[in-house]
């Protein structure tokens, strides 16, 4: 539950701080205490239990210099790291210094002394079930990506929102947040910051900000700006054991409200993830829960900004490591090591900001099953790409039609009937135009059955003067059905499909051929993340 090595006993380090280097300052005597700094707390590992206080600092996008602010910040600390780990946040206590001079923390009330900090008390976690450390031992769980993105998803579904107050979120704020980063960042360049580094980053933030600014806005009045995480990177995420409860995240940002630490667009906690990932030589993790994230909640345009979101979020790393390089009470090897990082986040942030692909319309058809929605999310994720799904069109018609979206039970019926279907595609295709007129690729996510479909699709790209893929992922009859029994059952939906309704499906399936364009087919049966790399490669 913390971001840095363990530090030296420093004569620099404050009276206090070395006084909890004591087993005995402790209630349960720990055999041993070892001190961890960040650049804005100290940490002790004391046997079962981790204590936390904060440092009298002001970076400007933090400020608790006064003993009020550390104190309220240990609170929100609590109450916040709560929502992802109700077993771990225990209590703020007190860092007392008694009458003969010696320290004591979470003392009991009985014994007297002057409260000198506030600190926070939590559970020790096994330092071996972090997920960075489980990518080091090359023992990540198989079905991580899909935990991490149904933790997620539920934990933004239960957070607040910020949804019409665009002074604090929107385009606006945007715009506000990186010229106030930037200016707190430039004196790295040429340090930690390499100049051409620093040049292309803000060169496509400042195009992004100025071509996307409409899409913030949108997503502000959507109700996509959440109190999220805000610092989920893997060594925040312990795992556990195999079930839900037992993915545990910790030290979300606790210090401050301001937009884009507190408060974000809901892309932003999976884009830290996937950027965390990548940098520790795992992209393809981190490109899996953006795409079942997405899948997951039928968000259009969240792909959309995920180049930006990563490379603001490596840039904010090399920023933080930068500060902790430069902090003379950190021994000079740490500090030394902070800013070997600090440069690799910064060269990641101008890669990650090259990422963004211009307009270009994919679409992906095949049977049900065959995982076109969540390879159209991870796609989506590594360029740059809004996602319009027949399921998230068919569910907006058909709810304002009062129509059941049961597909099974009601096969070419309701809100499967041809009719349906015409209408679905139609606004399909009128939302793929407006994205590539507004500069983005597009992935149109369905069955796309009938050649007319796609063929009408196509002609949009060609009418908007933008290159097009068909991809078709192809799989066994029968595999698919499994799949989406599967599929259907982990839901708890009654819509099952029986073979017979499910062998009509596959029969009405127009197969693709090469007239129809430039086409690509896969083999479902690949890793998500071989998919959407081998269509991105298509694109090129």
């Amino acid at each position: 539950m913390t971001d840095d090595a363990p530090s030296d006993h420093s004569d620099a380090l404050p009276p206090f701080v070395r006084g909890l280097l004591d087993p005995a300052a402790y209630p349960h005597r720990p055999e041993a205490v070892t001190l961890v700094q960040t650049h804005i707390s100290y940490v002790w590992l004391a046997g079962d239990y981790v204590y936390k206080a904060k440092k009298p600092v002001n970076f400007g996008f933090i400020d608790q210099v006064s003993p009020a602010a550390r104190d309220r910040h240990c609170h929100l600390e609590v109450d916040l790291n709560r929502r992802l780990a109700p077993d771990v946040y225990l209590q703020v206590v007190a860092i007392i210094r008694t009458p003969d001079g010696r320290f004591l923390i979470d003392a009991p009330p009985s014994i007297e002394g002057e409260r000198v900090e506030s600190a926070v008390k939590m559970r020790r976690l096994p330092d071996d079930r972090t997920l960075d450390r489980l990518i080091e031992a090359d023992a990540v769980p198989w079905d991580i990506a899909e935990r991490l993105a149904s933790k997620l998803v539920a934990f933004h579904a239960e957070a607040r929102t910020v949804e019409d107050d665009r002074a604090f979120a929107g385009a606006g704020a945007e715009r506000a947040w990186w010229t106030r980063e930037v200016g707190e960042a430039e004196g790295n360049i040429g340090g930690t910051w390499r100049a051409e580094d620093a040049a292309a980053l803000s060169a496509f933030v400042d195009d992004t900000l100025d071509r996307e600014r409409a899409l913030f806005d949108e997503r502000l009045a959507q109700g996509r700006i959440v109190e999220g995480h805000g610092d989920l990177h893997a060594k925040h995420v312990y795992v556990l054991g195999s079930k839900p409860e037992d993915l545990v995240i910790v030290d979300c940002i606790e210090f401050t409200e301001w937009f884009h630490f507190r408060y974000l667009d809901a892309g932003f906690d999976a884009a830290f993830l996937a950027m965390d990932l990548e940098a520790r030589g795992r992209r393809d993790l981190g490109d899996e829960v953006v795409g079942r994230y997405i899948a997951a909640t039928s968000d259009e345009t969240m792909g959309v900004l995920q180049p930006l979101h990563r490379a603001y979020r490596a840039f904010i790393r090399g920023k933080v490591e930068s500060i902790g390089a430069g902090d003379a009470g950190i021994p000079r090897a740490e500090r030394d090591a902070l800013a070997a990082s600090a440069s690799r986040y910064f060269a990641l942030a101008a890669t990650l900001a090259s990422r963004r692909r211009g307009p270009a319309l994919i679409v992906l058809c095949g049977l049900s099953g065959t995982g076109k929605s969540t390879v159209g999310g991870v796609l989506a994720g590594r360029i740059g790409a809004a996602v319009v799904s027949t399921d998230a069109v068919r569910r907006d018609l058909a709810r304002a039609r009062g129509l059941s979206t049961a597909m099974w039970q009601e096969y070419e019926a309701g809100a499967y009937s041809a009719e349906m279907d015409r209408l679905v595609y139609e606004e399909m295709r009128r939302r793929a135009r407006a994205h590539l007129r507004a500069g983005r690729p597009v992935v149109l996510d369905g069955t796309h059955r009938r050649a007319l479909d796609r063929r009408e699709a196509l002609a949009v790209a060609r009418e908007e003067g933008a290159p097009s893929l068909v991809v078709e992922l192809r799989m066994t009859d029968d595999a698919a059905l499994a799949r989406v029994v599967n599929r259907e059952r982990l839901r708890g939906d009654a819509d099952e499909p029986d073979a017979a309704a499910f062998r009509r499906h596959a029969q009405d399936f127009e197969g693709v051929s090469s007239r129809e364009g430039n086409v690509l087919a896969l083999n479902a049966a690949q890793e998500l993340v071989d998919l959407a790399e081998q269509i991105e490669e298509a694109l090129d």
